[in-house]
């Protein structure tokens, strides 16, 4: 073992880790989320994507799991931002996956950023993913805006759900607690939407088509969501099959 490596654990040790990132084959860092989790989550959301050549934005990173996976499917460039967790006194998550992306070698750009301020000026990616969305903003409709700002293909959004037995668009308040921020966590207030309420929101900012599907691992306590602009080339949502089922906006 080198010296380099013999440090390792130590510098992993130094950080409080949100993802379970392997750096090593015998080395994965403390996540609260674990490996299988993330892998499944990956593979629900990019798995249907070819990610060669694209540009991909990545918002509510964490540790940036999905960031390093997008690069190892073939993006060319990727951008892993978050707010809270990179952000909120006593954080120090972006500095962990800065420590990872150096240690697997893989080029992604980190940068804190609130995806309430994004806009067209900020520049334009083909691929946008936000995890854990809704229930980690207190407005996420102005949210949405800066991520359809930027969105020049398909964005999509993972997030905790409620109210799925009500056909209509309904978001009901939540207040979580989240492993950041302090020695013991922080209280969060967000939200968690119904498809209903997902799809109403997309459709109203400009995009044409709606795809859902239920989590990997938690089922419908948490909800996917593929969204496709009209300018977005034929066969970007081919590799889409089952289990993701197409939304349909109410007439009238």
């Amino acid at each position: 073992m080198t010296r380099a490596q013999d440090a390792l654990p130590k510098a992993v040790a130094a950080h409080r880790w949100l993802q379970s990132l392997r750096l090593r084959p015998n080395l994965v860092t403390p996540g609260v989320v674990g490996e299988a989790h993330l892998l499944a989550e990956e593979e629900a959301i990019f798995g249907p994507l070819n990610l060669s050549g694209a540009h991909v934005l990545e918002v509510g990173a964490a540790n940036g799991y999905l960031s390093f996976a997008a690069l190892r499917r073939g993006a060319t460039r990727v951008l892993a931002t978050d707010h809270l967790a990179w952000t909120l006194p006593g954080a120090d998550a972006q500095a962990a996956t800065e420590l990872a992306a150096r240690e697997m070698g893989l080029g992604i750009e980190t940068m804190a950023l609130d995806p309430r301020a994004l806009t067209a000026e900020f520049g334009k990616f083909d691929v946008v993913v936000a995890t854990a969305f809704f229930e980690q903003l207190f407005n996420p409709i102005a949210a949405l805006r800066g991520l359809r700002a930027v969105t020049t293909r398909l964005l999509l959004i993972e997030t905790l759900q409620d109210a799925q037995d009500d056909g209509r668009p309904v978001m009901m308040a939540q207040t979580l607690p989240m492993p950041f921020g302090g020695p013991s966590g922080a209280m969060v207030p967000g939200w968690a939407p119904n498809p209903p309420a997902v799809l109403h929101l997309l459709h109203t900012l400009g995009f044409s088509r709606i795809l859902y599907r239920n989590h990997p691992t938690l089922g419908s306590q948490r909800g996917i969501f593929a969204a496709l602009l009209p300018a977005a080339p034929e066969g970007v949502l081919e590799g889409f099959g089952e289990p993701w089922i197409n939304l349909t906006h109410p007439k009238g």
